[in-house]
């Protein structure tokens, strides 16, 4: 705002569009009213004093036009392009900056008021320009406006491109040193309006005037009189606003200030934005600077990482002991040093060689090996190897690990586990386990079959003695038999005169001893029985039983048709796979030990199910029980809990080996002795085959 309150009007002779919207939004915010009219009608306004300022568009010809504007007292400017023909004293204004500061010019020599040293203010913009940071630019352009518009005080403030806040810490003049940070909310006092309405500002009298807030002069002690306050404009932003203050003692500022001061505010305008664009860069330079170094940083941090990793890896894949390699397809990209030491080569020299060449010795892959087959195939196999160290075949298990998800990838991890030494072993150990057992069941069978041996032959030696004496009276029986038949019957009767009395408990004894030897030879007989019936690897054929059926036909064979203890629950929906025989005998041994250990008619519980894997039969009774130490031995051939002549121990024996030959198992639980047991059969399920339930 100009002296007066009033802003400078300016024709504005112009034809190109673009030119005039470009003027009119230049001059707009500095108050400045831009009229565009014809060269006749800029001429008769001139001359009826309705405008001073021309504003003329730089073409061919203009030169007459404008001798008759300075022949009418206006004062022509020439904007746009430098024409090629002189102007004469006419002056010119190709950029924005160079418009404003033609117009505020002209409008004060048309005031009759002293115009500005243009290179005093050229020499301020330079001193302010070769400022490169931000609190050295504010304090030179401070002290620079405070100078050249002779204040008592000045400030440069600062928008805050967040909030449209003003923003200063620094003042140069009367208050210097007395003032803080201030920040002024937009719009408040004269500077926040000129920031707003991004147009200049003369204040003659602070105390007249609205927008004047006295908070600062409160706080420091300061009388303001009067203010010049200016935009910092850059294409189209308010940068910030740049003020001068002077006390009430002094006379007030005057429009030729405002005008100096306008004059210098692009120059500061520039500056500020070049200082804050290359704060920015600095700033950015600093973070990217400090964001690189830490970059570096971490990446040195990870590289170290990956470094210990590396090492620790293959520290680790070098110490297993068994032969690994990375393999792409059958080439060897990598392999430890157990696989090195098996082959009697250098881990270096084993990359880009074939696994079937180094380790196996032959021209072609191995007959069994699975690599090169594709993923739809296992990759583990058998393979029999040539072993360097002992020169003799191996046995080698291949395992391997497909590295990615990749179909078209043959990259792979094999493991090979040599097994030859382990397999021999455990065929010893098999060996010894069957001599133990062969050996435990011989001394079992010699143990069982002893008892009846010891009293039969007891029996027969007694029973000798009996014979013995009886053949004193069959001898005397003889000669009665003689006498008789020869009629000497004196003979007879001094011959049975002469014979004692028959002892015929001696008789009873001896068919007694009779009985009891038959009964031993009988047990040893069973006893025969079982371990035949232990030693034989099939018994029947291999087909499905319907195991509903067995139970049923077992069942009614140990207990009779109407049991009154036993309770059926058939359930199983699907064969057993296993020989309808095998399974009546190993249910035959079950259920009899069932009946067995309950001799006081205590109910006993036989059930049938089925799984989608499984047929389940379960014999469970509520008699006698087992003790909890001779679970785990009820199953070993000859023992027993009945005591002698009882029982000899090979039933449960015999079921066991029946299940298990057939894939099954058998499983023995009890809670101690007059808690019954339960027994369960787990048996394979049969493929395809279903039936009724069994009433």
């Amino acid at each position: 705002m100009m002296a007066g309150n009033t802003s400078p009007a300016v024709l504005l002779v112009a034809e190109s569009a673009p030119l005039v919207a470009r003027i009119e939004d230049l001059l707009e915010p500095w108050g400045v009213l831009a009229i565009q009219a014809p060269p006749e009608l800029a001429l008769t306004m001139v001359d009826s004093g309705h405008a001073r300022i021309v504003l003329c568009e730089a073409r061919e010809g203009l030169r007459l036009f404008l001798e008759r504007l300075k022949a009418a007292g206006a004062v022509p400017i020439v904007v746009g392009r430098q024409p090629a023909e002189p102007l004469g004293d006419v002056e010119f204004a190709g950029k924005p900056s160079d418009l404003i500061a033609a117009v505020f010019r002209s409008h004060g020599r048309l005031a009759g008021l002293e115009p500005t040293n243009a290179e005093r203010v050229n020499e301020f913009a330079q001193s302010i320009a070769s400022k490169f940071t931000l609190p050295e630019l504010v304090k030179e352009a401070i002290a620079r406006t405070r100078e050249l518009c002779d204040a008592d005080g000045a400030s440069l403030l600062l928008v805050d491109p967040e909030t449209g806040a003003l923003c200063f810490d620094t003042v140069d003049g009367a208050v210097e040193g007395k003032i803080e940070r201030v920040r002024l909310a937009r719009g408040q006092g004269v500077a926040g309006k000129v920031a707003v309405e991004a147009r200049p500002r003369l204040v003659a009298h602070a105390a007249d005037c609205a927008d004047f807030d006295p908070t600062v002069d409160r706080n420091t002690g300061f009388r303001t009189g009067s203010m010049v306050a200016v935009p910092l404009v850059l294409s189209g932003d308010v940068l910030g606003v740049l003020m001068a203050v002077r006390s009430v003692e002094r006379p007030p500022f005057t429009p030729v200030t405002l005008h100096r001061l306008v004059q210098l505010s692009p120059h500061v305008a520039i500056a500020v934005h070049n200082v804050q664009i290359t704060t920015q860069l600095r700033s950015a330079q600093t973070e990217a600077l400090q964001a690189n170094a830490g970059l570096e940083q971490k990446v040195r941090e990870r590289t170290e990482q990956i470094t210990r990793a590396k090492q620790e890896w293959e520290r680790t894949f070098d110490a297993i002991s068994e032969p690994i390699a990375l393999l792409d397809g059958y080439v060897i990209r990598r392999a430890n040093q157990a696989y090195a030491r098996r082959v009697k080569l250098s881990v270096k020299e084993l990359p880009g060689k074939r696994c079937h060449q180094v380790f196996a010795g032959r021209d072609a892959p191995c007959p069994s090996c699975p690599l090169g087959k594709g993923r739809q195939v296992s990759l583990s196999a058998e393979l029999t190897i040539p072993n360097p160290s002992t020169q003799k075949d191996s046995t080698v298990e291949l395992s391997g690990y497909w590295l990615n998800d990749d179909v078209a990838s043959n990259s792979v991890v094999v493991t090979y586990h040599d097994v030859t030494q382990s397999r021999s072993m455990a065929e010893r150990l098999r060996e010894s386990e069957r001599l133990a057992a062969v050996g435990q069941l011989a001394s079992g069978a010699a143990h069982e079959i002893n008892n009846p041996v010891g009293f039969v032959t007891s029996n027969l030696r007694s029973l000798r003695g009996v014979v013995d004496e009886l053949r004193m009276p069959l001898r005397s029986l003889t000669d009665v038999i003689g006498l008789v038949k020869e009629k000497r019957l004196d003979a007879l009767a001094a011959l049975i005169d002469s014979l004692d009395e028959p002892d015929l408990e001696t008789l009873d004894e001896a068919v007694e001893m009779i009985d009891e030897s038959l009964d031993g030879a009988r047990r040893v007989s069973d006893i025969v029985k079982g371990l035949r019936e232990l030693s034989r690897l099939e018994i029947g054929r291999r087909e499905p039983a319907d195991t509903n059926s067995s139970v049923t036909r077992v069942v009614r064979n140990e207990f009779g048709e109407v049991p009154q203890n036993l309770q059926l629950v058939l359930e199983a929906t699907v064969h057993a796979d296993i020989a309808p025989l095998q399974l009546d005998q190993a249910l035959g041994h079950l259920i009899k030990n069932a009946r067995q250990a309950t001799p006081s008619k205590e109910r006993v519980v036989v059930r049938t199910w089925s799984t989608s894997t499984e047929v389940l039969i379960q014999v469970r009774d509520e008699g006698v029980g087992i003790a909890k130490e001779h679970l785990r031995r009820v199953f070993e051939p000859f023992f027993t809990t009945r005591g002698v002549g009882k029982g000899i121990g090979l039933g449960l024996t015999a079921a066991y080996g029946i299940v298990r030959r057939v894939g099954g198992d058998i499983e023995a639980e009890s809670d101690g002795p007059g808690r019954g047991a339960t027994f369960t059969v787990r048996l394979p399920r049969a493929e395809a085959t279903s039936f009724a339930h069994v009433a």
